[in-house]
């Protein structure tokens, strides 16, 4: 069955992060005193923020961040994947329905490190992408080209736009999601991408998403080695937020990058 969400603004800011595998419970639980307030005052300045913790600490996550219905996509969690089926025999495998009843709002799809390690397929992307819809999830879907080509930014976009294109097939137009725009060239890096051929790639990406249909319904949010400082040189009619790594592993700097953020959408310090 098909859950009705009480879906965000369109197109709200967005700012979340990935914990990936670097964190312990013990240390999530401790992060999350310092995460929550944070979380709360960019709601207050109408920003969206997730956090996506490890698997055992979703939970513990949603008790913290998501108090209240309302609460699902304002200061969300999320998981870092999901199955395709809601129920079965699929060992190892997560059920988007059960991520639903524990408050979850996001699930990240189609990291650059589970398509090259686990081997996952645009149509396994796909098939996931749907099933986090179905049950009113906020499908997060990363996408980003292996190598970079400054001198043909539409090379980088094409590649992104087939990615776009097989998460999108099973995605209802009016549904709600996001797209995490992170060059696999520059994860982990030191550095971001450098901004001009950022905001060439997502002004296409954002070009395209608009001619699909999804002006309001698909976002755009940056990530790769994103840390504060780059928000205030990217096209902000392209680019609706930024997706955090390591740099947001210090609370301060995923704080000072929401007002960033901020003061660059609307004004606001």
């Amino acid at each position: 069955m098909t859950i009705t969400t009480i879906m965000p603004p369109k197109r709200t800011p967005l700012i979340g992060m990935s914990l990936k595998m670097y964190f312990t419970p013990a240390r999530t639980q401790q992060y999350l005193s310092a995460f929550a307030p944070i979380a709360r005052s960019a709601n207050a300045l109408g920003i969206n923020t997730f956090l996506i913790p490890d698997f055992l600490s979703v939970a513990a996550s949603c008790a913290v961040l998501v108090t209240a219905q309302e609460q699902r996509y304002a200061t969300g969690v999320g998981a870092q994947d999901c199955f395709w089926e809601d129920s079965g025999a699929y060992t190892g495998e997560i059920s988007p329905a059960h991520l639903w009843e524990l408050g979850v709002g996001y699930v990240e799809i189609g990291h650059a490190e589970r398509r090259r390690i686990f081997r996952e397929s645009d149509d396994d992307v796909a098939k996931k992408a749907a099933a986090a819809t179905k049950h009113g999830l906020i499908p997060v879907v990363c996408i980003g080209e292996i190598e970079p080509d400054e001198l043909h930014i539409d090379v980088a976009v094409q590649y992104c736009v087939k990615q776009i294109d097989a998460a999108l097939r099973c995605v209802p137009v009016d549904s709600q999601v996001v797209f995490a725009y992170e060059p696999v060239w520059a994860i982990g890096q030191p550095n971001p991408a450098p901004t001009l051929y950022i905001n060439a790639v997502c002004v296409g990406l954002r070009t395209y998403l608009d001619s699909q249909g999804r002006e309001t319904s698909a976002r755009i949010i940056y990530g790769g080695s994103a840390g504060p400082g780059l928000f205030t040189e990217l096209d902000v009619d392209a680019v609706d937020g930024m997706f955090i790594g390591r740099f947001g592993h210090e609370p301060r700097n995923f704080e000072i990058m929401v007002h960033e953020i901020a003061t660059t959408k609307f004004g606001k310090k």
